[in-house]
């Protein structure tokens, strides 16, 4: 019973990851066919498009950093420092 339960929620939990990065990937997608199509009569410029590309790129720096901080700069050494280490 404990086994199946465990293999329920990680599956569940799999799937709301999965749920996540698709929804971020076709909504990345269809920003870059909206600028694509509002820049084209524009003599081709390319900085709308490269709007939705920065704002990824901005997001995997920022998820880099918080890791580091999560992992380097708040060791948890004991119980008691759990949660204000999450809440940080």
């Amino acid at each position: 019973v404990i086994a199946d339960n465990v293999g329920d929620n990680v599956g569940d939990i799999v799937g709301m990851g999965s749920d996540l990065f698709s929804s971020y990937a076709e909504s990345s997608c269809a920003a870059l066919v909206v600028a694509s199509i509002s820049s084209f009569g524009v003599n081709h410029e390319l900085t709308a498009m490269l709007y939705p590309l920065i704002v990824s790129s901005v997001g995997i720096i920022v998820c880099l950093l918080t890791t580091l901080f999560a992992t380097d700069f708040f060791e948890i050494k004991a119980v008691k420092e759990i949660e204000p280490a999450l809440k940080n």
